[in-house]
């Protein structure tokens, strides 16, 4: 690892969140920050959020080794460059079609595993797994793969960082990947976790390849008024690009906003402060001021 090599590595591209922009140079964007007990609406710099200090070094040999600029020329640029991503950073989702599906999935996929709360919760995963009061039904194979996390932790932040700087590991179930764009006049949230997943009911093409797995599928708003969602199954392929009812896109508003709330790792909520007092008092905040430039709520005490 090279000392001149940056050190704060951002898990949120910053091609993402500049289609949450609001100042004509897309370097600024709202967003609700906590603050202790407090949350804290206000406008900040796009550079200065969804970063942690050498999120993508492991170790090799007692030697670091940073897989950032991997992550850089092997994914961001490629999807960035692309003309699905010139259709959605120019707000023509109304263009996507099946021909944009590879680069919607390969970012859905992306960007839930290369955060840090995806990698605490294979952490967290590996440990119930080895605790026999836990009431997750864990297949014999995961079993095997969290005790070898639990043995040497360092080879699981390795194997974080490979998925991270890489789609290989996507390909093998993209024939089983439905992928629906879903477009809104509710403006949309977002957050420092932006993939989320929401539990649907069962149809009977879903892949469900562990005993007990809920079905789900995968939500990501790509801008703020279009959705894309993923879900596995045998789908034949299929991909969809539509107008959503109001209640779904403010249905995905609430997700966002309860993630927010519920863990530490999501650092930013991004949002405009349309509905947000709405949403945040919904959860459990309170409102303690509003003016022009902020919002500042605080936590309700349990």
């Amino acid at each position: 690892m090279s000392t001149n090599q940056p050190r704060n590595h951002h898990y949120i591209p910053q091609f993402y969140l500049r289609n949450f922009a609001v100042d004509e140079e897309k370097k600024k964007l709202f967003t609700v920050m906590r603050r202790g007990h407090l949350a804290v609406w206000a406008q900040r710099a796009i550079r200065s959020i969804g970063f942690e200090r050498d999120l993508y070094v492991h170790m090799v040999d007692g030697a670091p080794i940073s897989v950032e600029t991997e992550i850089n020329s092997n994914v961001e640029t490629p999807i960035s460059k692309s003309d699905t991503w010139v259709k959605i950073a120019s707000g023509q989702t109304e263009q996507l079609d099946i021909s944009d599906k590879p680069i919607l999935y390969a970012l859905i996929r992306h960007l839930e595993a290369r955060t840090p709360h995806y990698f605490r919760t294979v952490l967290e995963l590996a440990d119930l797994a080895g605790n026999p009061e836990s009431d997750i039904p864990f297949s014999d194979e995961e079993r095997k793969m969290y005790a070898e996390i639990r043995r040497d932790p360092e080879a699981a932040k390795e194997a974080f960082n490979q998925m991270s700087a890489s789609l290989d590991w996507t390909q093998r179930d993209y024939r089983k990947a439905a992928v629906s764009v879903l477009r809104t006049r509710v403006p949309l949230k977002t957050s420092t976790k932006p993939v989320h997943a929401v539990g649907v009911p069962a149809p009977p093409a879903s892949y469900l390849p562990y005993p007990g797995q809920t079905p789900f599928q995968l939500l990501l708003a790509l801008n703020r008024t279009t959705i894309a969602t993923l879900i596995f199954g045998d789908f034949d392929n299929a991909f969809t690009n539509e107008i959503c009812a109001d209640d779904v896109a403010l249905g995905f508003n609430r997700n966002v906003v309860g993630q927010f709330c519920h863990f530490d790792s999501v650092t930013h909520l991004i949002t405009d402060r349309h509905g947000l007092t709405a949403d945040m008092t919904w959860a459990p905040y309170e409102l303690v001021s509003d003016t022009e430039r902020k919002i500042t709520y605080r936590r309700r005490s349990s």
